[in-house]
């Protein structure tokens, strides 16, 4: 190695630890579907068990809603205002039931459907579950009533089971009908713990775990029991800038991507493939869900509103030709847990397939202001229709995410694996948070493959609504793997710049998949002391010790390239074993989220996989120095997502805080330079 005799500072950082890399091993996050007889929560059905990969199914619960309820079997009626059956002049119930079939059995009958293409979707990706493994989460929740959660069911108690077990991490509750069965299951939890001296950490455990994704509150129970009484349970963002998937998307969407809502390609790529695609609703496929529904015309084809209206239907959104697509209205809820690389699911990575935030609730009040009878609501989106269209999103994940349903669903109709296309590789080296000041230059190196040999292109892109830097960074080279940026001067200390490496195949159809890496900014580097001219008197140089302990002799230290020596392994591995070897010398515990302390190899693949070496490289009398320690490739303060726990020995020598655990250490002997 040549020694550099014009140094400039700067802290690199190394992706030198194993497993430090994008493409990290990621725990499948744990699902509870509770769906309504709706017939787009049916096609949302249908691509969950298309990518029942992705996720461990805890439970698909058949619930009610304002728009469906079986009724308890009596002939008890009963009526709510402002329901679709009592606003807007419509005055249909007191009644039994709501649209609700007799035998209904809509999840069943999808398992069923599953149990058919199984064979050749394993072919594929082996990780599918088995049909047996779904049937047997399978539960009625509280189905009887609109918003009824006055007793158990066995759906709640599925849930309830789930919130209070001990496995770490959180379960992801969707909600595509009412919440009836999620709050049932709250409320459960509430009368059986509030009384007794467990409450305080059984509220908290559980509004740690129960992550909410929902579609609308569509029986009242989230404003009226789950928020009053449960208002610390977050939601998964999602709705802004996503996939357009509800009732009337294709009117909705751009020219560009209208294309994947159109009779044609829906015939092509979904409703031709085998079982499921038979399965898939589309308009006028002369399908109804409950016999004489007169809010469900979409199984006609060929009529115009006046002649469905003449036949006594309720007219509430505009008829369109036959075989288009229908709708998907609660596919959004689990788009961001699809583990196409965008980890939309995790804090620090917000934003994925179904967008980034929710539709503010005021804009939703300020459009049903407008609305005073079902015709008001059909002309409305009669003229959003006949309107301008939108530009295509950017990003726009609609082509990904719609090719991503048409492979998936090749998959169950071909029994060969050379026969379909498979999903790219991709992956960064090096670690996927990283922390710089302004000014540097952050250099990233991403790796693509491919199953099926299809070549890949690439392309890297900034994400500035997720980002908290509200500015634009620039590529050096945006379609290559290997590229560089450099953090704008006018970065504040604290913001985030997200940016994306996407990986598209050229397969039939192409697929696409992505990593991300996180940019932490942090504060600016001062600019350096002037040097004294020759000549003058210069400070001596302090002797070689812990920088913790007084501060490092390492002067003009000057960038270092990625291509590290092993000598620069070494300490990478060093740093890792002196962490290690001093939270054992006092007993102290690193603890994960769920409390449990972390051991042995555990603890140094918890090490390894979390935090990245920052090296400050420099010369001292002709001598490599490094001044090495961990900092935490989330973005946040070292050990952001855990804390320290030990006996009274161990917080003595720590202080209050673990600063000193991952402060700067001069690490060994300096290194002679070869």
């Amino acid at each position: 190695m040549t020694l550099f005799r014009r140094f400039t500072a700067s802290l690199l950082a190394l992706g030198l630890l194993g497993g430090a890399t994008g493409a990290a091993q990621v725990r499948l996050p744990r699902v509870v579907v509770t769906t309504d007889p709706e017939l787009d929560d049916a096609n949302s059905l249908i691509r969950y068990l298309l990518y029942s990969t992705d996720f461990r199914t805890e439970g698909l619960i058949y619930a009610s809603s304002g728009f469906h309820w079986k009724g308890d079997g009596t002939g008890k009626k009963v009526s709510v205002a402002n329901r679709e059956y009592s606003r807007w002049g419509l005055n249909l119930c007191p009644c039994a039931s709501w649209r609700w079939s007799k035998d209904e059995h809509f999840i069943d009958k999808a398992v069923t459907t599953y149990e058919q293409v199984y064979p050749n979707l394993r072919v594929h990706n082996p990780d599918y579950p088995t049909p047996v493994q779904l049937r047997s989460k399978i539960r009625w929740g509280n189905v009887e009533f609109d918003g009824d959660i006055s007793k158990d069911s066995p759906g709640s108690d599925l849930i309830k089971s789930l919130l209070l077990d001990d496995e770490p991490g959180p379960v992801y509750l969707l909600a595509w009908g009412g919440q009836s069965t999620i709050a049932r299951a709250l409320k459960s939890i509430h009368d059986q713990y509030a009384a007794t001296p467990e409450w305080p950490a059984i509220y908290q455990k559980v509004s740690r775990k129960a992550i909410l994704s929902t579609s609308g509150d569509q029986d009242d129970t989230y404003a009226t029991y789950i928020e009053p009484n449960w208002p610390d349970i977050q939601s998964l963002p999602a709705g802004v800038g996503g996939v357009t998937l509800g009732y009337g998307a294709q009117s909705a969407v751009s020219a560009e991507d209208s294309v994947y809502y159109s009779a044609a390609w829906t015939r092509e790529n979904i409703t031709s493939r085998g079982a499921f695609g038979a399965l898939y609703r589309v308009w006028g496929d002369g399908k109804q869900m409950v016999k004489g529904d007169i809010f469900d015309y979409f199984g006609l084809s060929g009529s115009t509103v006046d002649q469905l209206k003449a036949k006594h239907y309720i007219v509430w959104t505009p008829p369109h030709p036959r075989g288009e697509f229908l709708g998907e209205g609660d596919t959004f809820t689990y788009l961001n847990l699809i583990d196409n690389g965008l980890q939309g699911y995790e804090d620090d990575t917000p934003g994925g397939w179904a967008g980034r935030g929710r539709t503010a609730p005021s804009q939703r009040a300020a459009q049903l202001s407008a609305i005073n009878s079902y015709d008001d609501l059909l002309r409305l989106q009669e003229l959003a229709a006949a309107g301008r269209r939108p530009p295509s999103p950017d990003p726009n994940f609609i082509p990904a995410a719609q090719k991503g349903l048409a492979a998936r669903l090749l998959w169950s109709v071909t029994p060969t694996y050379a026969a379909a296309n498979h999903e790219p590789g991709v992956t960064i080296q090096g670690p996927a948070r990283i922390s710089a000041h302004p000014g540097e230059t952050v250099r990233l190196q991403g790796v693509t493959s491919d199953p099926d040999s299809n070549a890949v292109t690439v392309r890297w892109w900034q994400w500035r609504e997720v980002g908290t830097y509200p500015g634009q960074v620039s590529f050096s080279n945006p379609t290559e793997p290997g590229t560089s940026v450099q953090v704008p001067t006018d970065a504040a200390a604290g913001q985030t710049i997200h940016l994306v490496l996407e990986a598209t195949d050229d397969g039939t159809p192409a697929l696409t998949r992505y990593q991300r890496v996180v940019i932490n900014v942090l504060a600016a580097i001062p600019p350096p002391a002037p040097v004294p001219p020759s000549g003058q008197r210069q400070a001596p140089r302090r002797p070689l010790h812990s920088a913790a302990a007084g501060g490092a002799a390492v002067v003009r230290p000057f960038s270092f390239g990625t291509a590290s020596t092993p000598a620069l392994h070494a300490v990478a591995d060093t740093t890792r074993a002196h962490i290690v070897d001093r939270l054992k010398a006092t007993g102290a515990q690193i603890v994960d989220r769920s409390h449990r302390p972390m051991r042995g190899a555990e603890l140094n693949n918890f090490v390894a996989a979390r935090y990245g070496i920052v090296g400050v490289v420099g010369i001292v009398d002709s001598q490599f120095v490094v001044v090495a320690r961990l900092v935490s490739m989330d973005g946040g303060d070292s050990l952001s997502q855990v804390r320290l726990a030990g006996p009274q020995a161990s917080a003595a020598l720590f202080g209050d805080s673990i600063a000193n655990l991952f402060a700067p250490t001069i690490l060994g002997r300096p290194v002679t330079d070869r």
